[in-house]
């Protein structure tokens, strides 16, 4: 959040210093409409809590013991959420005045979901007691919706130099299937699942370019530009549902947390996901380090394109 700030501040402050400028200009100035199309390269995205529970469940000390050693009692592996994105941009841009002008734009929506599963055989004095979890854990971000304000530098004929930034809007969805089966000692079969889908339809996101825009001709343009964003999104409500193989079933509704428990069945404390009414609360599995669940879509894009002029 600290990031953010500052960054709209400098946008802000640019502002300021930089609309006085526009009195000494002395040529007559027609507003005009332009469409902007760019695509490229970039950093992957963070994921965020999605990821950083699974892997911390895949990656406990107790598996990575086992592991390490070839001891066969830890059969595959959880994965976590693909983290490469579009880098795309469409954008429509306004020249409000000759060297300030405004955009509203939106690239790729992010759809990222995967299914795995992890297989931990304890042996103990009665017997070994195998278990196995399966994760499909599932981010969703529609298209977002970014509104953007500019400063144009002119550098030579024909070539100028935009720097800019602004707010952006999006709306997210996160969900995850837990299935646990379990075979005891005694024989049998035991099985437990979890399904929890949450959303928020109003996170908010900060983003900085920096561009260069060679007209070619008055109405087309070729340009390259720099992006660096910061979207956290948080705040996520949602529904849980839960029922095991005696029928037994609960339904909460509430907030995501990301928090750390002592899992009774491993022995070892990991990460995890989960939708409580209040702050989670459990004796048994002792929840520490509670916070909201959040995806980070944060990043880096460098793009090249063309810009239109409508009229």
């Amino acid at each position: 959040m600290k990031n953010k700030t500052r960054l709209l501040i400098l946008l802000v402050t640019c502002l300021i210093f930089l609309v006085p400028s526009l009195s000494g200009e002395k040529k007559t100035f027609w507003s005009r409409f332009s469409l902007k199309f760019t695509g490229g390269w970039g950093s992957r995205i963070p994921i965020g809590d999605v990821n950083d529970a699974l892997k911390s469940f895949n990656d406990n000390e107790i598996f990575q013991k086992h592991r390490k050693y070839n001891s066969g009692l830890v059969v595959g592996e959880l994965k976590t959420l693909d983290d490469r994105i579009s880098h795309w941009e469409a954008e429509l841009k306004f020249d409000l005045a000759p060297r300030i002008s405004l955009g509203i734009d939106t690239s790729a929506p992010i759809h990222k979901h995967n299914h795995s599963s992890v297989t931990y055989t304890l042996i103990g004095q009665p017997g070994p007691q195998v278990m196995t979890w399966t994760f499909t854990p599932e981010i969703r971000v529609s298209y977002p919706v970014r509104l953007s304000a500019y400063y144009t530098l002119p550098i030579i004929r024909r070539l100028s130099a935009y720097i800019g930034g602004g707010v952006g809007f999006y709306s997210a969805r996160v969900s995850e299937f837990l299935r646990f089966d379990e075979i005891p000692p005694a024989g049998g079969s035991y099985w437990y699942i979890r399904d929890q889908v949450a959303k928020q339809k109003f996170g908010l996101g900060l983003h900085g370019n920096v561009s260069l825009q060679y007209s070619i001709t008055n109405r087309f343009a070729l340009l390259a530009e720099f992006q660096k964003r910061q979207i956290r999104i948080g705040s996520f409500e949602g529904n849980l549902n839960s029922r095991d193989i005696y029928g037994v079933s609960h339904e909460k509704r509430g907030t995501l947390y990301y928090y750390t428990i002592w899992d009774l069945f491993v022995g070892v404390r990991h990460a995890d996901l989960g939708i409580w009414p209040d702050i989670p609360e459990d004796p048994f599995i002792e929840i520490r380090d509670i916070k909201k669940a959040t995806v980070d879509l944060s990043g880096y894009s460098i793009r090249l394109g063309i810009s239109v002029r409508l009229f």
